[in-house]
């Protein structure tokens, strides 16, 4: 018993001493890697945190938003949508399907997904919502995307929603 005491109290030391040595580090200035990846990860957090205020405030004009150039980007389907956007300091684009239609659109695909032979189901790899180009994306396994693109144009599981196949780069994900 004596001996778990000692290696506790050992371990508690050497680990207070690593910390308190990692606390000895020089300060970074501003034009520092990391010191720039800290300024980039708050930016990127204050994007986020104004794209879930959007994402409340617009309802069902919200269809989807990104960050590029360090900028947020939201697409929404209406005028006045948009004004609220560039209001709040993002960028609007206009599109016809919102957040609700393509999740609606993606399940139809998951649910398609369920009746298609096991070879084209385990096939697909992926799908997603883009609510850029108002589709549904389709990853799937190399080799097998124009039979699944075929067996979709015949059996058009998502109505009017565009679907769009792209080569998937690895392993399925569980659906």
């Amino acid at each position: 018993m004596k001996r778990q005491h000692v290696t506790a109290a050992v371990l508690a030391a050497s680990m207070a001493g690593a910390l308190g040595m990692s606390a000895c580090k020089p300060a970074e200035g501003p034009e520092t890697p990391a010191a720039s990846r800290s300024a980039s990860a708050a930016d990127t957090n204050r994007l986020l945190q104004l794209n879930d205020s959007l994402r409340e405030k617009l309802g069902a004009d919200y269809a989807d938003s990104w960050i590029e150039g360090a900028q947020l980007h939201v697409a929404v389907t209406s005028e006045s949508a948009a004004a609220v956007v560039t209001e709040a300091g993002a960028v609007a684009q206009l599109v016809t399907l919102d957040a609700a239609a393509l999740e609606a659109a993606l399940q139809a695909v998951m649910a398609w997904r369920a009746t298609l032979p096991a070879e084209l189901g385990n096939a697909i790899h992926k799908v997603t919502t883009n609510g850029r180009t108002g589709s549904v994306e389709v990853s799937v396994a190399p080799g097998q995307a124009d039979a699944v693109k075929a067996a979709a144009e015949l059996d058009k599981p998502t109505g009017d929603v565009p679907l769009t196949f792209k080569d998937s780069p690895g392993l399925a994900t569980p659906l």
